[in-house]
């Protein structure tokens, strides 16, 4: 705990006084709203604690779970996931919100049937997709294309589209749906599979289509947000290759065209640079190609295909670092790998990830870090380096059978398997506080002297800085005790403000701001 030198007021003149503090700057926590997070792209901003061997991740909660291969989203302390619950009217897809500080359920919403006739996974298959969540409405695409938006706050249906109602002759692909609503300003995107209008945006606020078109089969791909050319647009994988499309009109910017595969081609596919990248599984390969807008129309070019095995992805999606891609492709018995994009080739393949085959891995990248979820419950931190396999860490989370991919929020990893939910802490201690200046005033309210404490560098304080600063005063200086002042700070215009109460009887008050033990 770090005090500050004592800031003097004298009550009778409404003395201002200015001392100095060791700061602080508002720390990158921060909500995991869509299935990717909250930049789109399977990563999180926030730094990540990565002394595992000597002090494990923190259990905040564990809990047993309904089967599903849905993903969790994170918003305003609540943890979004699907599961397959078995129910007196037989099997149902439910949306469940649970409290991100003790994993207890919240809410359970009943969306749709939960049947899956194409061989499935047996008693532990469930839903594919994940909830999209913003502010106070979760949007939830279910297996057999009903799109529903949900309060965040007790799961009761604000509006809803059943696709296979409103379409007579509209069908769901073998596996039914497992791509995810995405969100981006006041639409949602996705791919209805509705003949001759199968690409979509609705309005998030009531559900109603802004525009749809195009004819291009539906694959299990979540759509992406990217920017090419400067130009930020949607991109669908489906069966007729890559599009991108205006995302206020759906109009097509470009298209590459290639056949993934009609069995699975899950992973979504990935703008780095001017490249984009596509994937299937079932020996089908990776397609690459450049993308640029030299005028005024998009040019596609440099295509590159790599057929096999040690090149696609079955399910999980990959994250890029730096012109390279860390992912899982289906070599031998699965394998972690990094891609170069330029390339167009492993810079490395590795068979074994903390001590273990992956599996069906998931990974994201947090704080700049590898974090890899393997089908056996176990998370492993690595560097993304493109010269070899680099490991930090690894830590046993989960038993089952774990195809679901992890999400980061304020300090925390989710993840789940088969039968299993669970938060872990590893969160990173705050980086060093920059001087502040603390000053007090007495406002026209009789009785109250108002505290304002303000980053000197001109520094933003937030929520995380008013919960890392406590007040301390004392009557007087030399034997006086100093006495824990019992006063919430407020952000209020980049400063934290704090009114305490004041006697006549005593105008005299020395202040001292301290860091809160961590």
């Amino acid at each position: 705990m770090t005090p500050i030198k004592h800031l003097g007021v004298l009550m009778r003149s409404g003395l201002v006084v200015v001392g100095t503090l060791l700061g602080l700057v508002s720390t990158t926590a921060g909500d995991w709203p869509q299935y990717r997070g909250p930049h789109h792209d399977g990563s999180s901003s926030e730094p990540i604690r990565t002394d595992w061997t000597v002090t494990p991740p923190t259990v905040v909660w564990k809990k047993s779970i309904d089967p599903a291969w849905s993903s969790m989203t994170v918003s305003d302390g609540r943890v979004f996931t699907q599961v397959n619950r078995s129910t007196s009217g037989g099997n149902r897809e439910m949306c469940v919100a649970l409290d991100a500080n003790t994993g207890n359920e919240l809410w359970a919403s009943n969306l749709d049937i939960a049947d899956y006739p194409d061989g499935g996974t047996g008693s532990t298959d469930g839903p594919r997709s994940t909830p999209t969540v913003e502010g106070d409405r979760v949007y939830v695409l279910t297996s057999y294309l009903q799109l529903y938006c949900l309060r965040a706050t007790n799961g009761t249906v604000v509006w809803k589209r059943d696709f296979l109602t409103e379409f007579p002759g509209t069908s769901v692909i073998n596996w039914q749906n497992a791509a995810s609503p995405l969100v981006v300003g006041d639409l949602i995107f996705l791919n209805s599979n509705v003949s001759g209008q199968r690409l979509m945006a609705v309005r998030k606020s009531d559900g109603v289509t802004v525009w749809n078109g195009q004819n291009d089969t539906m694959t299990h791909a979540t759509p992406a947000y990217v920017t090419l050319g400067g130009v930020p647009q949607i991109m669908f994988l489906t069966m007729q290759g890559l599009v991108g499309v205006v995302p206020e009109t759906g109009s097509v910017l470009w298209r590459h065209t290639f056949t993934p595969s009609g069995t699975s081609t899950a992973a979504t596919p990935i703008a780095e640079g001017d490249i984009v990248y596509a994937s299937c599984a079932y020996a089908q390969g990776a397609w690459t190609a450049r993308v640029t807008k030299p005028s005024a129309s998009f040019t596609v070019a440099q295509t590159d295909f790599k057929r096999g095995s040690a090149f696609q992805n079955h399910w999980s999606t990959p994250v890029a670092h730096e012109g390279h891609l860390y992912s899982v492709v289906e070599s031998g018995l699965r394998s972690l790998t990094c891609f170069s994009l330029t390339g167009r080739t492993n810079r490395w393949i590795t068979s074994q990830v903390g001590g273990q085959n992956p599996g069906y891995a998931s990974l994201i990248k947090v704080g700049g870090k590898l974090l890899i979820l393997t089908e056996r419950g176990r998370l492993v931190l690595a560097e993304p380096n493109p010269e070899q396999y680099t490991e930090i860490a690894y830590y046993q989370a989960l038993s089952g059978k774990s195809w679901n991919h992890p999400a980061f929020s304020n300090g925390r990893i989710y993840a789940r398997s088969s039968t299993e939910i669970v938060a872990l802490d590893v969160s990173a201690a705050p980086p060093p506080l920059p001087p502040l200046s603390l000053k007090a005033q007495l406002p026209p309210s009789v009785g109250i002297l108002r505290v304002e404490v303000e980053a000197s560098n001109g520094t933003t304080l937030d929520s995380n800085a008013a919960d890392r600063v406590q007040l301390w005063g004392t009557p007087g200086l030399g034997n006086q005790p100093w006495n824990l002042l019992e006063v919430s700070f407020i952000p209020s215009g980049g400063k934290l403000q704090a009114d305490i109460p004041v006697s006549g009887t005593n105008p005299t008050q020395f202040l001292q701001v301290r860091e809160r033990n961590p």
